[in-house]
């Protein structure tokens, strides 16, 4: 009977939902998008320190399966159009899942990076392939333990590593929110890349691999486009100069240290549980929000973001379970955070911890945390 009766409680939801789509309101996200024409940034570079981070008073442990780095020979395309990409994986007991989505990544991302195809630099025959396949001079994975009882960490230390691939173990369970922004720090204080020309990129990723990384390519695509800058006339002519990025008239490049973000949209089959329950929660989303996250898939875990713009929204989060991607978008809304998405196929794996500590319990504990949201950051201002 309880069960029956929350169902139909999301059936009210995806009806409200349908009636808000009728009135008009599917537009709202393009009509949200920005894109800079200038850069704002540039001159509070130095004022970003990755010692922000460390008042969050995180209790973990940094381990490798490779070494500290890989030797990168001499490219034989040019590293100034490229980006380093690191991937955040949070992973609680995910000892039955975290090797096949590893094997997938690697594979992928060994074709994707410069350093993955320079084994044998006197080998020229096939540069022009190559080339025209890589997305980033470097790759890495790093993959957060959030306090598993089982033998995740073993799993992962054991694994075959062809790419560096790093495992942050947090000494207890604080949540999948929790878990990313402390990958996010780690990659702060580690971080020597300056150079916006190159700079760095998170890709969040859920353990069990449900998003397909061959959508990586169009999504970068998206945060070029957030990313590319128009210099002002009276700029100095000198910031596109070197840049390999600009266009052949120079008057353009692509700013790898202005925050961008690109979420990816599921393509749910709208009837399905898990359909049903995503309308209706979503449905609340946007009425509790105002449709201020400029989105249609809060939840996704696909999350492509320039390194700038992590530091800003996962520090110091107020929401650190599944509810946390409605607390990272809010923020990305109040900074003016450029952001797109795109639609991705999503496979919904055996094993999901959603499902294991029940869909319905799990929506009802983020409709309340959204809720508490709307309440500490628009009414109260308790939260910053």
């Amino acid at each position: 009977m309880i069960i029956g009766y929350e169902m139909r409680v999301y059936y009210v939801l995806l009806i409200s939902f349908l009636i808000v789509e009728l009135q008009g309101t599917a537009g709202w996200i393009s009509s949200g998008i920005t894109r800079p024409r200038i850069n704002p940034f540039s001159s509070s570079k130095s004022s970003s320190s990755s010692s922000s981070f460390r008042d969050q008073h995180f209790l973990s442990t940094v381990k490798s399966t490779t070494a500290n780095s890989i030797p990168i020979p001499t490219p034989t395309i040019k590293e100034g159009l490229l980006p380093r990409l690191v991937i955040i994986i949070p992973a609680y007991n995910e000892e039955n899942r975290i090797r096949s989505t590893l094997e997938c990544y690697q594979d992928f991302l060994l074709k994707k990076s410069i350093s993955s195809n320079n084994d044998d630099p006197g080998d020229n025959d096939n540069d022009n392939d190559i080339s025209s396949s890589i997305l980033f001079r470097e790759v890495e994975i790093v993959i957060v333990d959030d306090g598993s009882i089982d033998s995740t960490c073993e799993v992962i230390q054991n694994f075959p590593a062809k790419i560096p691939i790093r495992t942050i173990s947090m000494e207890e369970n604080k949540g999948k929110g929790a878990a990313i922004a402390r990958g996010v720090q780690y990659i702060v204080d580690n971080n020597t890349d300056d150079n916006k020309s190159t700079g760095t990129l998170i890709l969040t990723q859920d353990a069990d691999g449900s998003g397909d990384l061959i959508y990586l390519n169009d999504m970068l695509g998206k945060l070029r486009k957030l990313l590319q800058v128009v210099p002002c006339d009276d700029e100095d002519n000198n910031n596109t100069e070197n840049s390999d990025d600009d266009n052949e008239d120079g008057s353009s490049f692509i700013d790898w240290s202005i925050p961008g973000i690109v979420i990816g949209n599921r393509n749910y089959k709208i009837f399905s549980s898990r359909g049903i329950t995503r309308i209706g929660f979503q449905t609340c989303v946007r009425i509790l929000t105002m449709n201020k996250l400029r989105i249609q898939d809060s939840q996704c875990g696909y999350k492509l973001m320039t390194l700038n713009a992590s530091k800003k929204i996962y520090k110091n989060l107020h929401l650190q379970g599944w509810s946390h991607d409605v607390e990272v978008l809010y923020r990305a809304k109040i900074l003016n955070i450029p952001i797109d998405e795109m639609s991705i196929d999503w496979k919904d794996k055996d094993g999901s911890k959603v499902v294991e500590s029940g869909i319905i319990k799990v929506s009802f504990q983020m409709l309340w945390d959204v809720i508490r949201l709307r309440w500490n950051y628009s009414i109260v201002k308790r939260w910053k």
